[in-house]
This record gives structure tokens, C-alpha cells and sequence, in this order.
């Protein structure tokens, strides 16, 4: 049998820079060895700071945001079917390496960000990414004031907890932003009417922590609201059910996100199931009696109950843990607030089995 010897184009380029380096240092020695006349110049010296090649420069602006984006997300490995021969042709490392990029004191990254990648700034993009669309707000100067009320004797124990994973979440008609960083914003005070309306009306005593668990870093806001949640749920075994309250995003139009109950607005509600743990069909059978009754005194409350296969939302910790999305950012306050009056006697009669 033959032997096959492959010779690749790269020997070549190693031959050839072989004999160039020999070549050089040749006439370095030859040059050194001729003695010459040494004229010095009165020009100023004139030191040129190296550019990318144009043609490189070029290519990286023409790469689409979303290539960044999806580098940031997946890792460096992206890079190995995109342009790696030039980046380590000019920056003289493997910028898919990320044992090299920190070989390097991460400064390529430095370079990459002074560029014109396109209108939006890269990371900025990827840190308002949510697992689920977000908002926040509250009001300082409205007052909700629950109506009906009875007496009506407190339970003993904490039947409902509430809380927020992302407590900068806010109504933009009412506050006129939809987030507040690093405070309480509408879908607390939504929230605690929804608290008042459980204890006054139906003698279910609720739990709302205001921890806030979004700020400084938002990419741990599920990290830190799940610590708050193991605490309180070791603290209160009784716990009957669990809600995260948010506000959905990402609407042109309130339209969707909005009804009429007797003659007044309010604003819908999504119920979120996390489906990536073993016990979600507790929480999924859960939200489905909520629906149900829901629909049967307040017809068209509940807009929706999503099932989302890739996330667990903290719901792991207790077979009754839901996320409410109490309307849309574009939602009034006063809506959010109306539409969690209404729901906590859904929540009642479903926890307390009502006829």
C-alpha cells in the first residue's frame, strides 16, 4: 500500500517564511559588516498608530448585531464557522478562545466595543432581555379604597403568599415609565391590594414581601426572589398558594390587556406556568381551577393561562406557585388594581373551596 502524504498550503507559508527570516537576518549581519556613512536626519520623527486593515474593518462592521448578541449568549464557540483567520490574523490571538481573550486582559473586547456594530449597544440589549416581558410602578398620590368590605375573622396562619421577582415592574400611563430601578413600583402596590382585599374580605391571611430582588443585577432577579421564597415557605409551612406578581410588556395598544367588569376597567391577567420541573401539572391543575372559576364570575378576567416547557420561575418550591401578569405596561394603574380586587375572590373561592 502507498503511504499518502497530504502536504498542506500551510507548509508552504511556513517554507517560504523560513527562508524569508534567513534571508533577513543575512542582510542584517551583511549590513552591520559594510561600514557606511551615517547621515541624521532634522525631520521629526513620525510615529503611525497601526489600523485594522480596511477590508477587516469592513467585515466586522458589516456583522449583524444579532451575531453579537448570539456570541454573548451561546459562548465563543459561535466564532468557529465566522471569520476566525482574520481576527487572529490581526489581533495575533483566537478570539474564540476565551483562554487567550483572558490571556490578553480581555482589551479585544475594549477594541470591539469603540466600533459601529449598529444602532444598539450590544450588551445593553442583552441585559434588558427577560426570561418573561417586563415593567414596573406606583403611586404616590392615588388612593384605592376597597369596596364591600365585611368582618370577617383572620386565619391563623399565612394562606397566601405574595411577592415580586422583578419589583421595578410599573404602569406607564400612571407613572410615566415603566420601570423603577431599584424600587417597589406598580405591581406592588397592585399587590397590596390584593393583600387587603384576601384579609378584609375573605379572612385569608397574606404574606407580601417587598424584598426587592431585581436590583442592582437584573439577570438575578429569579436567583434572589427564589432565596426569599425558600425563607418564607420554611417560615409559613401553611402556605396555601404562591403568586409572583409582574405586568406583561410589549403591546402597541392596551386593547388586549383591558375589559370591562360592571361598568369599570381592569386589567387582564395571564397566568404563567413553568413546565421545566417535575411537579408543574400540580401548578398547571392549580391554575386551571383559578381560570375556571374566573371565567364563571368574571368572564374574561383571566386572559390566558402559558405553559412555558424551558423555565421553572421559582415554582419548583411549592405545588401552588403561579406568576400573575397583572395587565400590560400600558395599563393604568387603577386597572391593575381593580383587576387584583376581583381576582383575590377568585382566589378565595377556589382555596377555600366556595360554592
Amino acid at each position: 500500500m502507498k503511504k499518502i502524504i497530504m502536504i498542506r498550503a500551510g507548509f508552504w507559508v511556513k517554507l517560504f517564511l523560513i527562508v524569508l527570516t534567513a534571508f533577513v537576518i543575512f542582510s542584517a549581519i551583511h549590513v552591520r559588516l559594510t561600514p557606511k556613512a551615517v547621515t541624521v536626519s532634522t525631520e521629526p520623527l513620525k510615529i503611525e498608530t497601526p489600523s485594522p486593515p480596511s477590508r477587516l474593518a469592513e467585515q466586522i462592521k458589516n456583522i449583524d448585531v444579532s451575531f453579537w448578541q448570539k456570541m454573548m449568549i451561546n459562548g465563543y464557540s459561535l466564532l468557529e464557522n465566522n471569520q476566525p483567520n482574520h481576527f487572529e490574523r490581526f489581533f495575533g490571538f483566537q478570539l474564540n478562545s476565551p483562554y487567550e481573550q483572558l490571556g490578553q486582559g480581555m482589551g479585544i473586547l475594549k477594541w470591539l466595543d469603540r466600533q459601529n456594530f449598529g444602532s444598539q449597544n450590544v450588551m445593553t440589549a442583552i441585559e434588558n432581555e427577560d426570561f418573561y416581558l417586563d415593567t414596573e410602578t406606583m403611586v404616590d398620590d392615588w388612593h384605592f379604597e376597597l369596596s364591600n368590605l365585611s368582618d370577617v375573622s383572620l386565619s391563623q396562619d399565612v394562606a397566601v403568599l405574595l411577592y415580586h421577582t422583578h419589583n421595578a415592574e410599573t404602569y406607564s400611563p400612571t407613572d410615566g415609565t415603566s420601570k423603577r430601578p431599584g424600587e417597589n413600583g406598580g405591581v406592588s402596590t397592585a399587590a397590596e391590594v390584593l393583600k387587603d382585599s384576601l384579609e378584609q374580605k375573605y379572612g385569608l391571611k397574606t404574606l407580601h414581601s417587598k424584598v426587592l430582588h431585581d436590583y442592582p443585577n437584573w439577570n438575578r432577579s429569579y436567583i434572589n426572589s427564589l432565596a426569599t421564597v425558600k425563607d418564607l415557605l420554611a417560615a409559613h409551612p401553611k402556605v396555601q398558594a404562591v403568586f409572583d406578581i409582574h405586568r406583561d410588556a410589549g403591546f402597541t395598544s392596551k386593547e388586549p390587556t383591558t375589559l370591562t367588569l360592571n361598568g369599570q376597567k381592569a386589567a387582564k391577567i395571564m397566568i404563567v406556568v413553568g413546565a421545566n420541573h417535575e411537579n408543574w401539572q400540580s401548578n398547571l391543575s392549580f391554575a386551571q381551577k383559578l381560570e375556571d372559576r374566573s371565567n364563571e364570575i368574571y368572564p374574561g378576567l383571566v386572559r390566558s393561562i402559558r405553559i412555558v416547557q424551558a423555565n421553572r420561575y421559582n415554582q419548583q418550591a411549592h405545588p401552588h406557585s403561579l406568576i400573575l401578569e397583572v395587565g400590560s405596561d400600558l395599563n393604568t394603574q387603577e386597572e391593575a388594581n381593580f383587576a387584583l380586587e376581583c381576582f383575590a375572590q377568585v382566589i378565595a373561592d377556589v382555596l377555600l373551596a366556595r360554592e
